[in-house]
């Protein structure tokens, strides 16, 4: 009687099924494309600006040329005078020191308190606050006097 000996792949009983198990790449290739078109077409549907970040951008705007117009007075040791003013073309600037620097967006600027808001060469400053209004939201920007200390809250 002689022995035979069975290698590893003869003691199987069935021989193996290939692509039985998981996606082909045609498949895999057509649900990504699916899913692209779809985001593509929800993307469409999506607000392409919100009102509240455009308001807390120019509120970030206003405090920032605040504070640049403080340091300016302390650094050239003369006062520096800012106003809020509407330009003709139906925005908003703010004037320092007679040069307007207009605001981007559909925005609102009103001084609340004085009129003028000026800074000393020592960092001190008349206070004030500038009132940042859009459609719906208003910010305010206020100006503390005696530290001339920039600080922006939302307005109720």
């Amino acid at each position: 009687m002689s022995v035979r000996r069975v290698g590893p792949r003869q003691r199987c009983s069935r021989p193996p099924r290939f692509g039985a198990g998981g996606f082909t790449l045609l498949e895999t290739v057509v649900v990504v494309v699916v899913l692209g078109l779809m985001l593509t077409i929800l993307a469409g549907f999506t607000p392409r600006r919100s009102p509240r970040l455009e308001l807390a951008n120019t509120a970030d705007t206003v405090a920032a040329t605040l504070r640049l117009a403080r340091a300016r007075a302390i650094a050239s040791g003369r006062p520096v005078m800012v106003q809020a003013v509407t330009v003709r073309a139906g925005g908003s600037a703010l004037v320092v020191d007679g040069v307007a620097r207009k605001l981007a967006g559909p925005v609102t600027l009103a001084m609340a308190g004085p009129v003028v808001i000026r800074f000393a060469p020592d960092g001190s400053a008349s206070g004030g606050a500038v009132r940042v209004a859009g459609e719906s939201q208003a910010m305010q920007v206020t100006v503390a006097w005696l530290t001339g200390r920039v600080a922006i809250a939302d307005a109720r």
